[in-house]
């Protein structure tokens, strides 16, 4: 079967090249440029001027076509949620260059976390298209159960974090706890952590890297928070805050959460990191004109989604989420974070 089935009657000029127009050039029959598509074994000779007319009409492969005569897609597709916050935008960004890099194009499909009869239709229209495999982007646990990825007719895999328990040293590893070993090597002791969703495995973790650095130091956890992620949530989070107990650092889950800690902590006249210092996650472009500049980790995103593609196209067989490894992140220490002061005053 020929990857294009019929033969143009001629055309304006500028028309796109098709394998008949690269067969004349080459002078050969248009089943020989089909089968050097298909990557079959050519004679070198019909090889090399098969390549040099491909290069020479600017030849197109019609993917559509292709992915029919030779029964692979190079198509993968991705489910997203929560486009718009940063984590997922980067882990997408890295997701579709991979795809690109193996010769791929990602499809995208915007889900809305919030309808569940998009979620439940999701996998029917990742089925109508033919496609290599498919991608998770960001889910949390609501989401992947709503999703019923066994319902997929291709591989998948979903982009997650190994889940970590209780007594897993890899935590200590985690590059929250960066953040955490940051604080206490200015000298703080007394911690108070504001949480994002504890649906995500990521915020899991995060908390879990947070625990047990405090644990392995012998520092002391004054209280945690959860909530949305979202600078709105830090605000309201800090009502929460353990006036008596009175922690001296405050570690955020997201840049976000803690813009919304800060702008709380501005409208109460403490000053940070004087009497109280705060961090953050992610990194954030703009966290370098958060006031004060907020200490961060910046995780490298994009490889998170680069790895998610490469792990789908290593993959043989039927579905399932391999293991992807721990996030990567460096510490960005600015002017948030300083020496213990005495805490934020009890109202």
């Amino acid at each position: 079967m020929a990857i294009e089935d019929s033969a143009p009657e001629g055309g304006p000029p500028g028309r796109p090249a098709t394998i008949y127009t690269v067969a004349e050039a080459a002078g050969v029959s248009h089943q020989t440029v089909s089968r050097y598509l298909k990557g079959d074994s050519l004679r070198p000779g019909n090889r090399e001027r098969v390549e040099q007319a491909v290069k020479a009409l600017d030849y197109q492969v019609n993917d559509v076509a292709q992915a029919l005569s030779t029964k692979k897609s190079h198509r993968i597709g991705a489910f997203v949620f929560d486009i718009d916050d940063w984590a997922p935008q980067r882990i997408l960004a890295g997701a579709t260059k991979a795809a690109r890099s193996a010769g791929y194009v990602l499809d995208i499909l915007r889900v809305d976390p919030e309808d569940n009869v998009s979620l439940r239709n999701a996998v029917r229209l990742m089925n109508r298209t033919m496609l290599a495999g498919v991608v998770v982007i960001s889910p949390s646990d609501p989401i992947l159960r709503l999703l019923q990825l066994e319902r997929l007719r291709v591989p998948w895999v979903v982009e997650a974090e190994p889940v970590l328990g209780p007594d897993d040293d890899r935590a200590l590893q985690h590059p929250f706890a960066r953040v955490v070993s940051h604080l206490a090597d200015l000298g703080h002791e007394r911690f108070f952590h504001i949480g994002g969703p504890v649906s995500w495995l990521a915020e899991r973790n995060r908390r879990e890297a947070y625990r047990q650095t405090l644990a392995r130091r012998g520092l002391t956890n004054c209280g945690e928070t959860q909530g949305l992620w979202g600078a709105a949530a830090g605000y309201e989070a800090m009502a929460s805050y353990p006036h008596a107990d009175a922690p001296t650092a405050i570690v955020a889950a997201s840049d976000q959460l803690a813009l919304g800690a800060l702008f709380w902590l501005q409208e109460h006249g403490i000053r940070v990191p004087d009497d109280v210092s705060v961090s953050g996650y992610d990194g954030i472009a703009d966290t370098a004109y958060y006031w004060p500049p907020l200490t961060t980790v910046a995780v490298d995103f994009p490889r998170m989604g680069r790895s998610t593609v490469q792990a789908l196209l290593a993959l043989e067989g039927g579905g399932g989420p391999p293991e992807l490894g721990m996030p990567v992140g460096e510490l960005v220490p600015r002017a948030s974070t300083g020496r213990p002061g005495g805490g934020i005053p009890a109202p």
